[in-house]
């Protein structure tokens, strides 16, 4: 029998600092260095507040000495002395404890690491990028402009290290929704480099209306329609809480939340029934919210006083959802693969979340064996690897030959977990 295929849906990359000037207009250098250190500076204040301490010394010590990627608890006293010269210096040392992981930037080491966990392909979502580009769209202390030149920074970044292993990375590609045209323009360019992942849907609009506004975004849905571009939401946005000791809880608590708002805004405004081939993910964001989000909508349109809320939509909204979305189900857990029937087989695609803290990276094997023991292969093969083929377009032969070389047999993951 041949080997699983395993995809990871839900992967991360982002360069240093200095890895995005050659991809950003010369004239805005000095202002991003400058968001950079500011950012720094805000992010060592809260160093701490997020992981648990024993937790990331344990998670150091699972991935390896590489230098960066490593919890440093004395670096907010460090990074809270030191000068914009020093500080810049600490954030583009690649030894730096508040540096990415190599593998999140070195195209190579990046292969290694995933094919060492097995897995024969990604799809890569963003990490930090200039101006605050990425998961974290739509910060109050920049300027549209500044906010499209990052997110085109990163996407040129993004398309030239998935160039680097072909057909190995598919890449998300980010914009923000200020200007919908040129949005459209920004995801026909993606995807004419290749970065065939789809588009990061920003959690937050900003000062723009939110997605049930259908004559203004229709461009977009019908772009990525035309280009077989699925769009996702990633959990990783949340208001702002403030500097109060339990803002970290709450985040950890809603974060989830605010990611999984832009279904009923494209159900309800009717961009599902009118763009029956879009594709749409829902990654790092759970499974079963959505088993409760579609009984309660089933329950709301049953309900004769709320019978003109389907008048223009011709299936309901757990029939768009089987037609329409996919799951990312991040480092998908036992209680959630109880699930797997009653949301679809088909719904779902493992990720690994690699190099977050919080995924299966680098002990990958060991987590499959906890949630897919006692699964069948069939689900097996299409969670893990074959349903992701089909949605993102993966070359078959390719993901395949990788699968022979690296990755698990059905026996490997079928063993038990003491095993």
């Amino acid at each position: 029998m041949s080997n699983v295929v395993i995809i990871s849906s839900d992967c991360h990359a982002g360069a240093l600092p200095e890895g995005y000037k050659p991809y950003l207009p010369k004239e805005l250098h000095a202002a991003a260095d400058a968001w950079w250190l500011q950012y720094a500076r805000e992010m060592m204040k809260r160093m701490g507040t997020f992981f648990d301490q024993e937790a990331a010394e344990d998670f150091n010590s699972r991935s390896g000495d590489q230098g960066a990627g490593r919890m440093d608890p004395t670096a907010a006293g460090k990074a809270a002395r030191a000068t914009d010269a020093e500080l810049w210096d600490y954030l583009c040392d690649p030894d730096s404890m508040i540096a990415p992981r190599r593998g999140e930037y070195e195209p190579d080491v990046r292969l290694q690491e995933l094919e060492a966990d097995g897995i024969a392909g990604e799809i890569i979502f963003p990490q930090m990028a200039p101006f605050g580009a990425g998961l974290m769209q739509y910060r109050h202390e920049v300027t549209p402009e500044q906010s499209l030149a990052g997110n085109r920074a990163y996407n040129l970044w993004l398309a030239d290290l998935c160039a680097k292993n072909p057909g190995r990375h598919a890449g998300v590609a980010i914009i923000n929704v200020d200007d919908i045209q040129v949005a459209v323009n920004e995801v026909r360019d993606a995807h004419k480099r290749g970065l065939f992942g789809g588009i990061l849907l920003p959690t937050s609009t900003g000062p723009n209306p939110f997605y049930h506004d259908y004559k203004r975004y229709a461009p977009l849905w019908s772009v990525c329609e035309e280009l077989n571009m699925p769009i996702h939401t990633h959990s990783g946005w949340s208001p702002d809480y403030g500097d109060v000791p339990c803002a970290t809880m709450m985040f950890i608590s809603e974060v989830d939340m605010w990611a999984h708002r832009p279904f009923t805004a494209l159900l309800w405004s009717g961009a599902f029934e009118r763009h029956p081939n879009l594709k749409m993910v829902f990654t790092e964001t759970g499974c079963g919210w959505i088993l409760e989000t579609l009984r309660v909508l089933k329950f709301k349109i049953d309900n004769p006083i709320f019978a003109h809320f389907m008048k223009d939509l011709s299936l309901t909204p757990e029939e768009y959802f089987q037609r329409n979305c996919y799951i990312g189900a991040s480092f998908l857990a036992p209680h959630e693969i109880g699930s797997r029937h009653a949301i679809g087989v088909d719904k779902l695609m493992w990720g690994s979340d690699y190099p977050h803290m919080e995924g299966t990276w680098p002990n990958t094997m060991h987590k499959l064996r906890e949630t897919f023991h006692d699964v069948d292969e069939g689900e097996i093969r299409s969670i893990l690897g074959e349903r992701a083929i089909d949605v993102f377009g993966f070359d078959r032969e390719q993901m395949h030959q990788a699968a022979q070389r690296i990755g698990p047999s059905i026996s490997d993951i079928k063993q038990p977990v003491d095993a």
